[in-house]
């Protein structure tokens, strides 16, 4: 089989059939195919004849390994495979709330809170306190318990509140 298969992504290209040069016996693998040491001319013509592709897997093993295969079938799996394998990584979203926030606002925050959550992110809620509100520090976390109970059927909280200076902070996370 004489066509050339080139892959756009790097780590995924391989060289195949006549790309394959400069070895004097190569193994060979495959399915069909018992595992062998044979020159590379025969290897050529094994694959040919059985109208597959011959794909250079491992070039640095004395000898160079070489699979009896069909290519294209080869880089559909291995995408595949690293699609399966990506996992999904959660990003943390913040919202910030201040101590004297309006009924709406707040209940404008949490639904975009809901909508972060929904899609699988993470969300770090911030309770910034200035000058005298930092006397009064369990008084002025009413904002952000009230928050916490807006999304109690859609969100646990993941850590507890948290005094960082001049704010108080939390992290949410989906409900499963």
């Amino acid at each position: 089989m004489g066509k050339q298969i080139k892959s756009n992504i790097k780590e995924m290209s391989y060289r195949i059939n006549d790309e394959i040069r400069n070895y004097d016996s190569v193994r060979i693998v495959g399915e069909n195919v018992e595992s062998q040491v044979m020159s590379l001319y025969d290897a050529k013509k094994l694959a040919e004849k059985m109208e597959l592709d011959l794909i250079e897997i491992n070039p640095k093993s004395n000898p160079p390994i070489m699979r009896i295969g069909n290519y294209e079938k080869l880089i559909y799996e291995m995408k595949r495979n690293a699609k399966k394998n990506k996992q999904k990584v959660s990003e943390l979203k913040e919202i910030q709330l201040s101590v004297n926030i309006a009924q709406h606002d707040l209940e404008t925050k949490a639904k975009k809170a809901t909508e972060f959550l929904n899609d699988g992110h993470k969300v770090k809620v911030i309770l910034t306190m200035k000058g005298r509100e930092l006397n009064r520090r369990e008084e002025n976390k009413r904002s952000i318990l009230e928050f916490i109970v807006m999304l109690e059927d859609v969100a646990s909280c993941e850590s507890n509140l948290k005094d960082e200076g001049n704010k108080t902070v939390v992290i949410l996370k989906k409900k499963k």
